[in-house]
């Protein structure tokens, strides 16, 4: 992890990569939002049990079904761009903070909640398409795997609220502390 701090903690990376993030986020919501599926897409991330994730795709309307499945055309490299930036990000924070090597362990989420997303996407896809593949005999939602779609959302969520947390601890302290870092 030490290595990857070093190589990717440089303010411009994390520049570039929040550049690309906020281009890849603002064309999942103008797709979403132009099918009126914004709220949907959420309710189907935090659904835990496949009778309410199937009745939800059920009461959707084609724009909103529409809408879902062209957000996937941008979804699955997201997790690259914004997984990218908070490694970036933090390893530039860490960095301008001297924080010691032993910190670099804080990188390890950063790479598991893009992981995350690459499995919940991986498994609603094949329901949101109505599409049976070969990791799914049916195109109906079920209930284990409608359940680890569920967790993986919301541990991805979850850390991604704590990496956005931590982003602002990590600046709020260099910017108190910055005479003795940079004299240092």
């Amino acid at each position: 992890m030490n290595h990857l701090r070093n190589w990717l903690g440089n303010p411009r990376i994390a520049l570039l990569f929040f550049i690309i993030y906020v281009i890849s986020q603002s064309l999942i919501i103008r797709v979403l939002h132009a099918g009126n599926a914004d709220a949907l897409l959420i309710q189907l991330q935090l659904t835990y049990d496949a009778d309410t994730f199937n009745q939800l795709l059920a009461q959707a309307s084609s724009a909103q079904i529409a809408a879902l499945q062209g957000h996937y055309f941008y979804d699955f490299i997201h997790p690259v761009w914004y997984g990218m930036l908070a490694l970036s990000l933090t390893s530039w924070l860490l960095n301008i903070n001297r924080l010691s090597q032993g910190w670099s362990l804080a990188l390890i989420p950063a790479i598991i909640f893009p992981a995350l997303d690459v499995l919940e996407n991986i498994l609603h896809s094949p329901w949101i398409f109505q599409t049976a593949t070969w990791i799914f005999q049916t195109a109906t939602a079920t209930d284990p795997l409608v359940l680890i779609a569920g967790i993986a959302a919301t541990v991805k969520w979850s850390l991604a609220a704590v990496y956005l947390l931590a982003a602002l601890l990590l600046s709020g302290r260099y910017w108190l502390l910055r005479p003795q870092l940079q004299a240092a």
